[in-house]
């Protein structure tokens, strides 16, 4: 990743395109130049699925899955009749107006996109992923897939108890999946899922950066 190019990163979107765009105009996003990184729960619940799904791939963003899009993938490639009905309940019902070959198309795209990044970025390793344990290692990352898919998609016990016991392997990390009013530390952990509180965060990493630094010098001095 280029020091030099601005990076942003952007929380949970819940299908809704209006209010990406206007997170995008707040910091002047501009495509040509700058970088996003989705932290997954791109859709469902909104009305514009389709419409930040094309965007994401038009602007060739960094996407980790959430657990919305593992449901959809499940659900439209791997005909699991019990995600379907979790992802339907859960905000999916938009997918039954969509042609499924274009549901197919996107489902393919998303199957590349990662669980989790590391980004080397101004001398920093940042973990981004849609949520974290309370114990991780982003060097050492089980043997078992399906251990790695209810960390990093489902888990909400290091939110809801406000612990964080272990983040090895990166300087900090960012997540979205956990609902919050105001973007979050806990611990090395970065929390930016605004969305259920009117409109989604998008934070530039230089300055997130800036402010995990302030923190440690803080107490260090302390």
């Amino acid at each position: 990743m280029d020091d030099n190019q601005r990076v942003f990163v952007v929380g949970d979107l819940d299908g809704n395109y209006r209010r990406l765009k206007e997170a995008m105009n707040r910091v002047g996003f501009d495509p040509k130049a700058d970088k996003l990184i989705c932290l997954g729960d791109m859709i469902d619940r909104g009305d514009d699925s389709l419409m930040i799904l094309e965007l994401m791939r038009e602007l060739n963003a960094f996407v980790v899955l959430g657990n919305h899009e593992h449901l959809m993938i499940e659900s439209i490639l791997s005909h699991d009749e019990t995600a379907k009905s979790l992802w339907t309940k859960n905000g999916g019902t938009w997918h039954s107006s969509v042609p499924h070959e274009q549901l197919k198309s996107h489902c393919q795209w998303l199957l590349k996109q990662p669980l989790s990044i590391i980004a080397e970025y101004q001398s920093m390793k940042i973990g981004v992923s849609h949520t974290l344990p309370m114990k991780w290692n982003w060097d050492n990352l089980p043997v078992d897939k399906s251990a790695i898919v209810a960390a990093l998609l489902w888990d909400r016990e290091l939110f809801y108890k406000q612990k964080c016991l272990v983040n090895r392997g990166v300087d900090f990390s960012i997540h979205g999946h956990n609902s919050t009013q105001i973007p979050i530390w806990i611990e090395n952990t970065f929390h930016i899922d605004t969305s259920y509180y009117g409109r989604p965060t998008m934070v530039e990493l230089n300055a997130v950066i800036e402010e995990f630094n302030a923190m440690n010098e803080t107490t260090d001095i302390a």
